[in-house]
């Protein structure tokens, strides 16, 4: 590779960089991840991949932790996420396979998109409590998913998702039952 496709690639890169750290400010860290997903599958010129890339990138921006996996978001709608997350050496334990911290971030950041996609602007979520199932060894290409109900009481103050991460012989490897507490404003 010769220097000017190196310089090439360092200037897009730090472009899309950019874009994501723009787009975060923009959209108020992510109240609204349904909205940040939408407004990238609008862009026609950018490949799919890409897309994922850049949303996922965002969702590091505003939850930093997340940032230490290598996941991308794969699906987003109302009350439903999905996400893959492929194994690499920054994330596995001495047996080789997923370290279980991992797959409760991956989870939580699947399980956590799914109900922010039904919160309104000035609605909030907070993480209360997390159990974890691990069925099987986890290596490889995971996929995690999650469904959450639509929230048709205003007057509900609790959130109960659950994210099965399935590895790609898609036996679930994992399960997550996420509880929320929920703050509901909007009307």
């Amino acid at each position: 590779m010769n220097s000017f496709k190196i310089a090439f690639l360092a200037i897009a890169f730090l472009a899309l960089a950019i874009f994501a750290a723009i787009l975060v400010k923009k959209l108020g860290a992510l109240r609204d991840p349904l909205q940040v997903w939408e407004a990238l599958n609008n862009i026609g010129l950018l490949p799919i991949r890409m897309r994922a890339w850049i949303f996922s990138t965002v969702v590091g921006f505003a939850n930093p932790y997340s940032r230490s996996i290598n996941f991308r978001i794969t699906e987003l709608r109302k009350g439903k996420a999905c996400g893959v997350m492929k194994e690499t050496k920054k994330i596995s334990n001495p047996f080789r396979c997923v370290h279980a911290a991992a797959l409760i971030t991956f989870g939580e950041t699947v399980g956590g998109l799914a109900v922010f996609t039904l919160l309104g602007k000035k609605d909030r979520a907070i993480l209360t409590n997390i159990n974890a199932e691990y069925i099987k060894v986890s290596r490889g290409l995971l996929t995690a998913s999650s469904v959450v109900q639509q929230l048709k009481d205003r007057e509900v103050k609790e959130v109960v998702n659950e994210v099965l991460i399935k590895n790609a012989a898609f036996e679930t490897v994992a399960k997550l039952t996420l509880t929320w507490r929920v703050d509901l404003k909007d009307k």
